[in-house]
């Protein structure tokens, strides 16, 4: 694939933000401050932190071995060809489900704003995959700009609504700092987890930047600055103003901007379930379809995967994302499943890629003593968090055995193909 070397450092900026800086932003600030108290800034900040490693060792390997398979082909530089497929399985499986998760929780933010029958939710939901779709068929350098657009409006609108609440601010909801302990502080990092999702995002569009040396590490540093502050500054206002425990599925950031801002409630809930949505369904669609093309090619997936159109784009993995997530909107509603229970399908797989993906950084950068030491404490945090799983585990597990079973089929295939040849 001959990519479309185009994507600036505002753009990668723009797609980093629009991974990271996603759905999770809509709930889970007044989730966490009513599981940890006015503690669950230390789990933001944690998380922020635990960020930088995880960050900076994908972007430098991504760097090191630059092609479409991203996060896929470094485990398989550091593992072999089976993990480096294995991984760019759970990947693949995790867009084609989380897609779904992120489009519900926007689109029910919006029904809950104006009072909607439930069945629009799913609507609204399909609406946003529908509008991703679109973008990235558009080509990379429609998908960068929207992103560039999207990003820049929800941090402008987040950024003046937390600095015109800050006079809102009292100290006397810091008094109790720490209601729940320890264990209040370790659950709201295991639930911000997925607010952090997306810094391997970008491992897929390093041969898309037109200047990668120069502009996928600033890239980087910027956004863990702009991203982690960000959520550390939403965190506190939320909490000095009151606005959780019983208020947590009242849309506190909504409430934070119909004040700040003026704006109502739902007006501004619409705005930014809108723009966030819209902004991590584009970046996935890119880098997962992208992901797909490479396996393809590297025969670890269906051939038909590898399809690509007049732009280059592979519109056959785009499509492919696209029906999966619609048909698990359509199953989420027929089998009436939640939210917060279809999230952990996404989010165990999630947990698992970043497991192998920092253990694959820690023997690649070994000699690096930057590099070995960040990666291996993202390996240690991402392995504390995968047990909370639990029963989602299975998931993977699943994903692993069809893994192993297409590569033994099509080396047997090789072989037979081999030896008739012969």
């Amino acid at each position: 694939m001959e990519g479309q070397r185009s994507i600036t450092y505002l753009q990668g900026v723009a797609l980093y933000m629009g991974a990271v800086l996603g759905s999770g932003i809509l709930i889970l600030p007044g989730y966490t401050a009513q599981l940890a108290g006015p503690a669950s800034i230390i789990s933001w900040v944690a998380m922020s932190l635990i960020s930088i490693p995880l960050a900076y060792t994908f972007a430098r390997l991504a760097l090191k071995y630059r092609d479409f398979g991203g996060i896929a082909r470094i485990v398989e530089q550091a593992f072999g060809g089976a993990w480096g497929a294995l991984v760019g399985w759970f990947f693949f499986v995790w867009v084609a489900t989380g897609q779904a998760v992120v489009g519900l929780t926007g689109a029910a933010y919006m029904v809950s704003a104006f009072r909607l029958p439930a069945v629009w939710a799913y609507l609204f939901a399909f609406g946003f995959l529908a509008a991703a779709l679109l973008t990235n068929l558009l080509g990379m350098r429609a998908s960068a700009r929207l992103s560039l657009l999207l990003s820049g409006a929800v941090l402008i609108l987040l950024l003046t609504t937390i600095a015109l609440s800050i006079p809102d601010v009292e100290r006397t909801q810091f008094n109790e700092f720490m209601p729940h302990g320890i264990t209040g502080i370790g659950q709201a990092c295991v639930l911000i987890f997925w607010a952090f999702f997306g810094w391997e995002s970008i491992t897929h569009l390093v041969p898309e930047f037109a200047n990668p040396e120069r502009d996928v590490m600033r890239s980087t540093w910027s956004s863990v600055f702009i991203i982690g502050a960000t959520y550390t500054l939403l965190s506190i206002v939320t909490v000095g103003t009151g606005l959780y425990g019983e208020h947590a599925t009242a849309a506190p950031l909504a409430e934070l901007m119909g004040r700040a801002i003026g704006f109502s409630a739902s007006i501004a809930t619409a705005i930014v379930a809108c723009i966030v949505c819209l902004g991590t369904l584009n970046v996935y669609l890119a880098s997962s379809s992208r992901l797909g093309y490479a396996l393809a090619k590297e025969g670890q997936f269906p051939a038909w995967f590898g399809g690509l159109d007049a732009r280059g784009v592979p519109y056959r993995s785009a499509l492919f994302l696209f029906v999966t997530n619609t048909l698990t909107l359509g199953a989420a509603y027929i089998g009436t499943i939640g939210t917060d229970r279809l999230i952990l399908v996404p989010t165990t797989l999630g947990i698992i890629v970043y497991v192998i993906a920092s253990l694959a950084c820690v023997k690649l950068l070994w000699h690096d003593p930057v590099g070995r030491w960040s990666s291996l404490l993202s390996a240690c945090f991402c392995l504390a968090v995968a047990p909370f799983s639990m029963s989602y585990l299975a998931v993977p597990v699943i994903v692993a055995i069809a893994c192993f079973l297409y590569l033994r089929i099509k080396a047997q295939q090789r072989r037979r193909s081999e030896v008739n040849n012969s």
